[in-house]
């Protein structure tokens, strides 16, 4: 797995945050949307929110570059290893190049 080599800390590329879990009291910093790191495998991850029902690892998830709300098709960003909900913030990746 993949870890943030930009020199911000507290960044988890693993970690989902569940819309459940926002509304149990569990904080998201909403600045965060839309923050780009560098990943130790060489692949950009933006932090964004689902805006659908999304699949672990899909690999067309599409980046609104104003909301940071995420589709479930036509874009080339990955989505987390674990499925999302609408609602659910998560780290999505990219190829750089």
């Amino acid at each position: 797995m993949a870890f943030s080599v930009t020199p911000l800390v507290g960044i988890d590329l693993t970690n989902t945050v569940t819309a459940a879990n926002i509304t149990a009291g569990q904080q998201v910093a909403n600045q965060l949307l839309g923050v780009q790191v560098w990943g130790s495998d060489g692949l950009r991850y933006v932090f964004a929110k689902a805006n659908a029902t999304i699949t672990a690892s899909t690999t067309v998830c599409d980046i609104n570059t104003t909301t940071f709300l995420v589709a479930a098709s036509g874009g080339s960003y990955t989505s987390p290893a674990t499925a999302m909900v609408s609602g659910d913030y998560g780290w999505f990746s990219k190829a750089s190049v």
